[in-house]
This record gives C-alpha cells, structure tokens and sequence, in this order.
C-alpha cells in the first residue's frame, strides 16, 4: 500500500507542468545546419516564435497548456477512472449537441499504440472505455478530439495489482462522478504543427509533433527537403544533378557536364559535337567542377535570352535577371551561394542557400586557365554586345555577388535552371 501511495504521489506531482520548453534542431536533407530561419509553434489558440542559430538549434520557451475552461460551454471531457488502473479505464465525454468523438493512445514519447477509437455520440453524458492490456506499467497519454476542433490531453498510468473499471457499477452517472485523484486539470499539451519559413527556404510545415508531457521535450533534428518538389534529381546525358529550390527558384546544384573535352588552345565550334573545355585539359577536374563552355557553345548558337542551349529539357541558362533575383532572395551574400570550404575570411562559403558553389575557375578567351580555387564565373543567357555577354562571378576572400559583362570566348561554369 505504501508503495502505491508513493507512485500516485509522483504521478500528481509530475502533472505539475510549469516550465515546458520545445527545442531541436533545423537541418536539410544533407544534414546541413539551417541558421536564421524563422519558425512559429502552434498550439491550439497560441503562437510561439523563435528563429534558428547557425548551427540549426532553436528553442520555444513558456509553452502553457489548454486549459479545460477552454472547451465551450456545454462541454466537458472528465479525467479517466481509476486512475491508476488495470488494465481498463474510461473518460466521460459531454456535449451540447450530437457530435464525434476521437481517442488516439500514444506512449511517453509520442508513439502511437494500438487503434483509435473513434464514434458519434448524441447529446448528453457518454463515455469511451480504454483498455491497455499487455503494456508494460507506465504513463500513456489519450488524445481526445471533438468534432475536429477540439483537443484535450489526458495523463494516465497503468500500473498492474491496481482497480480495474466496473463495467455494471460505472456505467451510471453514480459511479462515472467518483472523486478522482487527478481532478479534470489538463496534464499534457498537443504541439499542433510548427512552420519554418525563409526567402530562401520558403514555407516548410511539420506535424504529428510528440506530446509535450514534461517540463521539455528535445524533437532531434527537423529535416526540410530542399530539392525542388518532385524533382529530387535529374538524369541528363548519363550523369545524375541533384535540385535545389531556394526562394521560388529550382536549381541544378552542380555544374552542368556534358560533352567531349577539347584542349584549351582549341575554340569550340558549331558543329554536330558538344564541346567542353576541362580546366587544364585534366578530365577529372570537369567531374569535380563541371565543363567550362564559351558562350555560343553553350547556347548551342542561339542569342534568345532564357534559351535551354546544353541544358536539359524543361531547363535554361538562367538570364542576368534571373541570377539578380537569385541574388536579392540572399541579400546578395555571395558566401550563401558558396559551399562550406570554398573561399576564405570574409569570403569562406556558409552555403545557406544550398547552392552548393565551387571556386571553379575558368578558360580566359586568349586559351589560358585561370584563378581555380579564387573564383568562379557563370554564363547567363542574356547577351550585352556582338562579343560580350552578361555573367555572375563569385569570389573567394568576399562575399560580393558581381554581374559582369564578359568575352563570349571565355570558357565559364553553366547552371542550368528550371522552366
């Protein structure tokens, strides 16, 4: 007897719940962390704000529970009885009106057991019965819904050698109205989703959260997929490219790398053969890197801005307007568009974009190559004269983003973007 009286002792004391905090942390689907992102939790009636650090942790604080004076009048959702019990308990439902009634059981951290319950009640006293049968003693938690709109949590504990429920003596008003130890306080809290939203990320939703039934609750890493949706990749001329969405803009995250390498002394021409220069004429550079193509190659000799040239189907070379746009969806950070690793100082790449950009170099139009690991320079489709069209260039010691109008016989790293 003592010792059940030291269990329920604890069990209300744990009930207390005074200083709940949520936290975790904001990954992509490469483990990368996703800093300054801004996220709201919602929980019933209520928001809690917070934003991401760099390394992707985040933390809600002073989350408070629904109350049952919240539910409308008329309503009334009672704590289960017994409470400990073995192995079956039941919660009394009222409502002013014909309604439905949901019960869904989870464990202590938020996995769900066995069936919902789910039934149409009329208008009055009702009540479902719950049965834990072959658990293991312990706390489980019962979501309760009501017509879809309203939710209560419910604490119960199942502890072996306590009172089972009496099915003749309890199915009266008498014995549903017994004094129970816990009272109707509500004992848990039902994260309804959280949302995480960025220029760069857009809007990202997560829901089925755990039940928040402690003073915390650690959700681990919170994943955003970030390749464009429904085109995780694309296969295109025998290699795989992997997308990457940032802001309304779908992305090839690598360099694009097709055709035959020439030498760099030799000018790419229009004929039957797509040509690629490979910096310092080494193959694996262009399996690292990328292909470097001029201007007109990479057109495939046609001048139309937002033309698709070598690019896959459905893609084009981006226009000097489009890479502008990419630019101000960063505040025009050049180390977010740079990967981890690549540059230095104030240059070092903190890719937040995910866009993944490497120091590549390029072929200068004389047939020399030049600055690999100092910066990397990319073709628009948008022409500026007879022999200059407009390009983007990274750098590696700052964060600049820079337009340029540059020698169409130049050899310069393509991404290709979605249509």
């Amino acid at each position: 007897m003592k010792k059940i009286f030291t269990l329920m002792l604890f069990f209300i004391i744990s009930c207390d719940l005074t200083a709940q905090t949520v936290f975790g942390i904001l990954v992509d689907n490469n483990g990368s962390a996703l800093g300054g992102i801004s996220l709201n939790l919602y929980v019933s009636q209520k928001v809690y704000s917070a934003t991401s650090l760099p390394n992707g942790s985040f933390t809600f604080t002073n989350i408070t529970a629904v109350k049952e004076e919240q539910l409308p009048a008329g309503y009334s959702i009672s704590a289960n009885f017994p409470n400990p019990f073995n192995p079956r308990t039941r919660i009394e439902i009222t409502l002013p009106n014909n309604g439905n009634v949901k019960a869904e059981l989870f464990n202590q951290i938020g996995q769900k057991i066995g069936t919902d319950i789910e039934k149409n009640f009329s208008a009055g006293k009702s009540y479902i019965d719950l049965e834990l049968n072959g658990l293991s003693n312990g706390f489980y938690i019962a979501q309760i819904t009501v017509d879809g709109k309203y939710k209560i949590v419910r604490k119960l504990m199942l502890l072996y050698g306590s009172q089972h429920l009496i099915t003749s003596s309890s199915s009266s008003n008498t014995g549903m109205n017994k004094t129970d130890p816990l009272g109707n306080t509500s004992i848990g809290i039902l994260l309804d989703s959280i949302v995480a939203s960025s220029a760069v990320i857009g809007r990202k939703t997560f829901t089925s959260l755990p039940l928040l039934t402690g003073s915390e609750l650690n959700l681990g890493n919170l994943v955003v997929e970030r390749f464009c949706p429904g085109i995780p990749t694309v296969v295109y001329a025998g290699k795989t490219y992997n997308t990457i969405q940032i802001g309304s803009q779908c992305w090839l995250k690598e360099n694009l790398d097709v055709g035959v390498r020439i030498n760099g002394a030799t000018e790419q021409t229009n004929n039957i053969i797509l040509e690629k220069y490979c910096f310092n004429d080494v193959d694996a550079n262009c399996t690292t890197y990328g292909g470097l193509y001029q201007w007109d190659e990479a057109m495939q000799y046609g001048t139309a801005p937002g033309l698709k040239g070598i690019c896959p189907t459905d893609w084009h070379i981006p226009t000097i307007a489009e890479y502008e746009t990419l630019g101000a969806t960063l505040n025009n950070d050049g180390d977010a568009l740079k990967a981890v690793g690549e540059g230095t100082g104030t240059g070092a790449g903190t890719n937040t974009s995910g866009f993944s950009a490497l120091l590549a170099g390029f072929r200068y139009y004389t047939g020399a190559f030049e600055l690999l690991g100092r910066t990397t320079v990319y073709w628009s489709s948008t022409m500026y004269s007879a022999t200059n069209a407009s390009e983007m260039i990274l750098y590696n010691q700052d964060n600049r983003i820079t337009m340029y109008n540059g020698h169409k016989g130049d050899g310069l790293s393509i991404r290709c973007l979605k249509n």
